[in-house]
């Protein structure tokens, strides 16, 4: 009898505050309230009242909210109204959970629990793995929230068996890496294929190659480089890792260039053009299985652009020369690594930002093997371009800091202007040496 009187309450208690419309938003306020604090407290603010609104509540309350435009009820004076109402016995906690249909939920309590399931995965998912520095890595990512952590968070929200499978194809993967493991370099498709089933498993913009760029990332310690483009980066992290992402279109021109392969044979079709006094342009896939290259002249001309290279080979046959054609590409970068030991670089390129921070890339990385030739700011005020540079163009040049481009960056500065190789190549021809005096007589050979 006495559990249908509290049954009979309750009903009444849940049909009283439904039939009066402010109750809503008042309970709604405090189950949030409830649900950031974890427990019933605190006071809640109400507005846009009407009349009728405010009689309601302060018949309940017993308070004369007629004047007020805002109502602020404590929920505390709320449980005190409510113990001493006909409703006695019921507690706020429960007619919000009648109110609403649902048991009341703290957050807290919410985030503690998807904070415990999330760890329990991931426990679960490195049992799965092999032990290696890659989930070794990715279980620091986890527990110390470092680079990747974001990106393993975001896949286990949006599909936790995604991310299962992904990082057991990973984990295994990074660890038949050729240039980890010793291995000859291979084609990433060829590699994905061999470890995952998938030729197209490592493809760009999917979870995986972005998973195991970043591994190899925090594993060669990468130094990201702000000019170097986005793709290029990904090449040289793979190259890295013994695998080659873009083996074809990413190449590289050059000029007098002999070069042997890595058993230690001549390179038969390279010296077929050097014997022809031609140019050739060498793709990654063949500069990636160089074993040593050079020439028989001490310096090698870098240039930017291929009119002035093609000029400069016209010029005297028996130079030797390569056209890195803009920001050097990977197979630029792995040939000139393979020519700096025995030779001179001398770098000439365009006159605006972009061609003096390639400059200053180029020498910060091959230091006293290269010189930077023809960099003369008389050169820049005589040939300047109707080319205006926009502000952000000229902001780049805040991180030109070299001594020998000082002088040109303060009158690029000044004008706002580009002046272009191709314009030079007149007076470059009149007035630059193109043998500088401690480059030997080129043999040719």
């Amino acid at each position: 009898m006495r559990k249908d009187n509290m049954q009979k309450k309750q009903e009444e208690c849940l049909a009283y505050f439904r039939e009066r419309p402010i109750y809503r938003k008042l309970f709604q306020k405090m189950r949030n309230k409830y649900e950031s604090l974890g427990h019933m407290g605190g006071k809640v603010v109400l507005t846009g009242l009407s009349r009728e609104d405010k009689l309601h509540l302060g018949g309940f309350l017993q308070k004369d909210f007629a004047d007020n435009k805002t109502v602020t009820v404590s929920v505390e004076a709320f449980e005190k109204c409510l113990a001493g109402s006909r409703f006695s016995g019921i507690s706020l906690e429960e007619l919000l959970t009648m109110y609403f249909g649902s048991t009341m939920t703290a957050k807290k309590e919410e985030r503690q629990k998807e904070i415990e399931k999330r760890e329990e995965f991931f426990e679960s998912l490195w049992k799965e793995c092999k032990d290696t520095w890659a989930k070794e890595w990715m279980k620091a990512a986890v527990k110390e929230h470092g680079p990747g952590y974001e990106m393993l968070l975001r896949l286990y929200r949006d599909d936790p068996a995604k991310l299962r499978e992904t990082v057991t194809y990973v984990v295994s993967a990074a660890e038949q890496l050729p240039g980890l493991t010793g291995g000859e370099t291979e084609l990433l498709a060829v590699f994905a294929a061999k470890t995952t089933g998938d030729p197209h498993y490592f493809d760009a913009g999917t979870w995986a190659e972005r998973l195991l760029l970043s591994m190899l990332s925090a594993y060669f310690q990468e130094e990201k480089d702000a000019e170097l483009s986005e793709a290029e980066r990904k090449n040289q992290l793979f190259y890295r890792a013994g695998v080659l992402k873009d083996d074809l279109s990413n190449d590289i021109l050059v000029y007098g260039i002999r070069a042997w392969k890595q058993d230690g044979t001549l390179h038969e079709g390279i010296e077929g053009f050097f014997m022809e006094q031609e140019p050739v342009r060498l793709t990654l896939r063949t500069v990636g299985k160089l074993g040593r290259a050079g020439s028989g002249c001490k310096t090698i001309y870098l240039l930017e652009n291929p009119a002035v290279f093609s000029n400069l080979i016209k010029k005297d046959a028996r130079c030797a020369a390569v056209c890195v054609n803009g920001q050097p590409r990977l197979a630029a970068l792995i040939l000139l690594d393979l020519l700096k030991e025995a030779h001179m670089f001398y770098y000439w390129g365009d006159f605006d930002p972009e061609g003096l921070l390639i400059a200053q890339r180029l020498k910060e990385r091959y230091k006293d093997r290269i010189r930077l030739w023809n960099y003369r700011a008389d050169w820049y005020n005589t040939y300047l371009s109707d080319v205006r540079l926009s502000e952000m163009r000229i902001k780049k040049l805040e991180k030109v800091c070299l001594p020998e481009l000082k002088e040109l960056r303060a009158a690029m500065e000044k004008e706002g202007r580009a002046a272009y190789q191709e314009a030079m190549m007149e007076e470059w021809t009149l007035n630059s040496t193109p043998f500088p005096e401690e480059n030997p007589e080129c043999s040719g050979a």
